[in-house]
C-alpha cells in the first residue's frame, strides 16, 4: 500500500490529477493492478490516503516540537515554528504541495465525509491549549479552523504568484494567522 501512495505522490509532482491513471500509479509503484484494487477502489482514494498521510506527518512533526522541548516560549514564536514545519514539508515531501490537507485537488472532492481542516484545527488547538493560556474571548475552535483554512489558501496563492511577490503573500499570511490567534491568546 505504501508503494502505491508513494507512486501517486511522485506523479502528482509532475502531472495534473486528471492525467494520472491507475495504470501509471501501479507501473511506478511496481505492483500488479490487482494489488492496487485490493487496497484502493480508485485513484481518488489514493490521493485521499496521501492527504491524510501528509496531515499525520505534519501533525507528528508539530507534536514533536511540543513534546521534545523544542517549542518557543511564546505562542507567536510557536506559530512561526509550526508554519516553518509546514513550509519545509512543502519542499521535502513528494505530493505534499499538491494535496496537503485540503479536501480538493484540482477541483475534485476527495472525501466529503472528512473535513481535513477541522481535524487539523482541532489537533493544533489541543496542542496550543496544552501549552498556552487562553486570555482572549474569541471562539477558540473557530479561530483555529479559520487560521488553518486561511493559511492553506494563502500558501497556495504564494505558489502561484510571481517569485518576487511570494514573500509579500507569505508575510501577509503570517500577519493574518497571528492576528486571528491573537484574539485567542492575547488579553483583550
Amino acid at each position: 500500500m505504501t508503494a502505491i501512495v508513494d507512486a501517486c505522490a511522485t506523479l502528482l509532482n509532475d502531472y495534473d490529477y486528471d492525467d494520472i491513471t491507475t495504470a501509471r500509479i501501479v507501473e511506478l509503484a511496481g505492483v500488479p493492478i490487482g494489488s492496487f484494487y485490493q487496497y484502493f477502489p480508485d485513484k481518488r482514494s489514493v490521493v485521499h490516503a496521501l492527504a491524510l498521510r501528509g496531515m499525520e506527518e505534519y501533525l507528528g512533526r508539530v507534536q514533536a516540537l511540543f513534546t521534545e522541548g523544542r517549542l518557543a516560549p511564546t505562542w507567536r514564536e510557536a506559530v512561526q515554528q509550526v508554519v516553518a514545519v509546514y513550509m519545509r514539508m512543502l519542499v521535502e515531501l513528494p505530493g505534499f504541495g499538491r494535496v496537503r490537507f485540503s479536501d480538493l485537488l484540482d477541483g475534485h472532492r476527495l472525501d466529503s465525509s472528512v473535513d481535513q481542516y477541522e481535524l487539523m484545527a482541532e489537533r493544533l488547538r489541543d496542542l496550543f491549549l496544552g501549552r498556552f493560556a487562553v486570555r482572549g474571548s474569541a471562539p477558540v475552535t473557530l479561530m483555529f479552523r479559520m487560521a488553518a483554512q486561511t493559511a492553506d489558501a494563502m500558501y497556495k496563492l504564494a505558489e502561484r504568484v510571481e517569485p518576487d511577490e511570494r514573500a509579500v503573500v507569505l508575510r501577509t499570511a503570517d500577519g493574518v494567522i497571528l492576528g486571528m490567534l491573537a484574539e485567542v491568546f492575547d488579553p483583550e
